[in-house]
């Protein structure tokens, strides 16, 4: 509830309101008026009992205590204020509302003077997205939070929610106490909710509380279910991704051509993507804004916030499936406004059991990838000879942007002394890579990215992938990129998003051709994706492309580098979903995000996408195609049941119209005719199964009958994070996949880390 730099800690200015005591020691006392005001503290103050004394600049007030705080509401079982010290205590059922971000403790102690205090016992909502509006003090306005059943926001004595207890957990009867304190981390209910251990608290009521604790092992509704989760109005949207590939082939892909925006389209399936890329080490970033934090203690100064303990999670719902814990933790706010905690030691905690250590330094609100691991095992034959380590530093900032440095070492190099990916010397690009001993820079690689806003919503981008540092090979061993994307007003078109951009060797995926060769492109595209108004039931989705590009690649069916041309350019997709039969959603979210985090609905659809492509080259050929594609999509279950409560097949295919080929290989239409099958099922739990296949179809093609891409998946599917193993096989490409989801959310949620009173514990051995 204090801020420093920007948002940490301001000196709270309390609005003008009488001391008005809701209730006297005598029911028929009246509510009385009285103006009080000490020097700069304008304060607005309810309870039941209220003492001050105006000469020696103190006031204490007890029962049921409200005060009102630049428009935040502070409620406690007793409040004391010291005009000459500055201090600000609260004590018992302490709990802070504005705006969006919710605090709760057992005690707070605040000096207004010098911005410094300590809170005890804490559980919170932190919400970025409006944070620094909601915890800047100067600022009197803030937006409520919503909340389900909430009483008139015009009533300045709104009733605050109760306190959000934790839940008490029964021991487990296979480990004693200190196993216990090596998983979940412990940390003591607040004054004000159930403790067995401790004194003069309130206590639920023990026959309910035993029945609760006793009951779901034998199909009973489950903790997440039986407890109240103060939240609604749950939705969710991208957050983190992360691929990495292990043990296998493939190439680090930059660079961009007209075919790649439909990686995104629901209706598309990967199989008909013909010219998608993938990288190495893909990272899709976004911001995960909302947290519910817990903490032993905070200490509160002006720079930061620190704890010596703090647990944090993405998951609205408790449990929390996924959980960030801290030792001797410290948040800072950098000079882009992103928060950053430092701690000796970071885990994360999945569902309670798996603990994975995580980097000393965690960027909680930002939407780049300074946040990632700091430290990978990445293996890349093609460019690498095998294994090597990558390490990413802390983003530096330079000239209004953030530059990201992530060294490598060449494990696989080191132990052989050889490397066989690199042509002789300043071989061409198109020369055979032969095998030879390796200098002092081939054992060291580089990823570079820059990111940098461009006004308000355009940005820079600067990618450099260096898999050696000898000057030798530096040419052949260098993918690169520059983009610089901004939108863009224009007459009949309305807005657009223009892209300019610059490639220095990259590769495409081009379906039964394989991996083709780009040396050089440079050039730029405007494009639009557009939401056309429905036809009845049929929704329909219009995106176009034209672009004007110079590039030098192969040439079909040789491995020469002299495609060199200037290409015109010129796409459209319109893509339609017609629903046959859509079941219900289920009510309760506690069920319905059970494993996912949005509810799946049961539905019968229909997909069909029709694209028509035109190119023109410097040599006044070109390539002029049409392609029609139709898939039946069948979801059944809710996945949320134990087993098989989950299926999703999708049988289609696509036929395509060819007036002329393109000479290069890269953008060569082929496979005319697919047939697409894909096939994701629920297993057992969150464990989920996938295929997805497609074949040529084209009688008139050589690769008639054969299979020209696949993708098969093993995933560990929760509301919160999600992890799993992938391979394709006409890709050589494999490797594992992480992410986590971010969530928004109203209301104040509950603690997510249940309590196991030693008592409890010490009774069960």
């Amino acid at each position: 509830m204090v801020a420093g730099a920007g948002w940490l800690g301001c000196n709270p200015a309390l609005s003008t309101e009488a001391l008005t005591p809701v209730r006297g020691d005598s029911a028929s006392e009246s509510p009385r008026s009285s103006p009080t005001s000490w020097d700069n503290l304008n304060l607005a103050i309810r309870a039941d009992r209220q003492y001050a004394s105006l000469q020696q600049g103190h006031l204490v007030a007890e029962g049921n205590v409200r005060l009102k705080l630049a428009s935040g509401d502070l409620a406690a079982e007793r409040v004391t204020y010291g005009r000459g010290t500055g201090l600000l205590t609260a004590t018992g059922a302490v709990r802070f509302w504005r705006g969006s971000q919710y605090i709760q403790a057992s005690t707070l102690r605040y000096n207004l003077e010098t911005q410094e205090g300590e809170l005890r016992d804490v559980y919170g909502v932190i919400n970025f997205d409006r944070h620094a509006a909601d915890l800047n003090f100067r600022n009197s306005q803030a937006q409520p939070i919503p909340q389900s059943g909430a009483v008139d926001p015009g009533d300045p004595w709104a009733q605050l929610p109760p306190m959000a207890c934790p839940p008490l957990q029964p021991p487990d009867p296979g480990r004693s106490m200190d196993q216990a304190a090596m998983g979940q981390p412990i940390l003591v209910p607040p004054l004000g909710c159930p403790n067995p251990d401790g004194h003069g608290q309130r206590h639920q009521d023990q026959d309910h509380l035993q029945e609760w604790l006793t009951s779901g092992s034998k199909g009973e509704p489950t903790l997440e279910e039986k407890w109240n989760q103060r939240v609604h109005g749950v939705t969710s949207k991208t957050g983190l991704q992360l691929e990495y590939r292990l043990g296998f082939g493939g190439r680090n892909q930059l660079g961009e051509t007209e075919e790649e925006e439909r990686r995104d389209d629901p209706v598309i399936p990967p199989a008909f993507r013909i010219l998608e890329r993938r990288q190495i080490a893909e990272q899709e970033w976004a911001e995960i804004s909302h947290w519910r934090f817990q903490a032993k203690a905070l200490v509160l100064t002006p720079e930061t916030w620190s704890s010596p303990l703090v647990v944090l999670t993405n998951d609205p719902l408790t449990p929390a499936q996924l959980i960030l814990e801290g030792r001797d933790s410290q948040v800072r706010e950098q000079s882009d406004g992103s928060l950053v905690l430092t701690s000796a030691t970071n885990r994360g905690l999945l569902d309670g059991r798996l603990s994975i250590p995580l980097p000393r330094r965690i960027v909680l609100n930002n939407d780049g990838p300074s946040g990632g691991p700091s430290w990978a095992v990445l293996s890349d034959e093609d460019r690498r000879d095998g294994l090597y380590i990558q390490h990413g530093l802390v983003p530096y900032p330079i000239l209004g942007g953030a530059l990201i440095l992530k060294p490598q070492l060449m494990l696989g190099r080191a132990v052989s002394g050889r490397t066989d990916v690199y042509p002789v010397g300043h071989g061409s690009p198109e020369a055979d890579s032969i095998q030879q001993v390796i200098s002092a820079g081939d054992l060291f690689g580089l990823d570079v990215r820059y990111r940098r806003p461009m006004g308000p919503a355009g940005e820079l981008q600067l990618n450099a992938d260096l898999s050696t540092l000898s000057p030798h090979h530096l040419a052949n061993g260098t993918r690169a990129e520059a983009k610089l994307f901004h939108p863009l007003t224009l007459p009949l078109l309305g807005e657009t998003r223009a892209t300019l951009s610059a490639d220095y060797r990259f590769s495409v995926w081009n379906g039964s051709l394989g991996e083709q060769d780009v040396y050089t492109a440079f050039g730029g595209f405007l494009e639009k994706d557009v939401q056309l108004p429905p036809l009845g039931s049929l929704g329909n989705r219009l995106f176009w492309r034209l672009g004007l590009q110079n590039i030098n690649t192969t040439v079909f069916d040789t491995e020469d580098l002299s495609g060199k041309t200037w290409r015109a350019s010129g796409y459209a997709r319109l893509a339609s979903i017609l629903p046959i039969w859509q079941g219900e959603n289920l009510k309760d979210p506690t069920q319905a995000l059970r494993y996912v985090p949005s509810p799946i609905r049961p539905e019968v659809s229909l997909k069909t996408f029709l694209i028509t492509q035109s190119s023109s080259y410097g040599d006044r050929s070109g390539q002029r195609y049409y392609t029609f594609g139709l898939l039946s999509d069948v979801i059944a279950g809710h996945f949320s049941r134990p087993y098989l409560d989950y299926t999703n097949l999708s049988i289609g295919g696509s036929v395509s119209v060819i007036e002329e080929l393109s000479q290069l290989s890269f953008d060569r239409a082929v496979d005319l005719g697919l047939l697409h099958v894909s096939w994701t099922q629920q297993l057992a739990g969150p464990l989920l199964l996938g295929a997805s296949m497609s074949y040529n179809v084209d009688g008139r093609s050589e690769n008639y009958g054969r299979r020209v891409d696949s993708l098969f998946e093993l995933k560990w599917q929760r509301r919160a994070y999600g992890m799993g193993l992938f391979y394709s096989p006409e890709r050589r490409l494999g490797g594992i996949q992480i992410s986590l989801n971010s969530f928004t959310w109203g209301g104040t949620g509950t603690p997510f880390i249940p309590y196991t009173p030693s008592s409890w514990i010490r009774d069960n051995q």
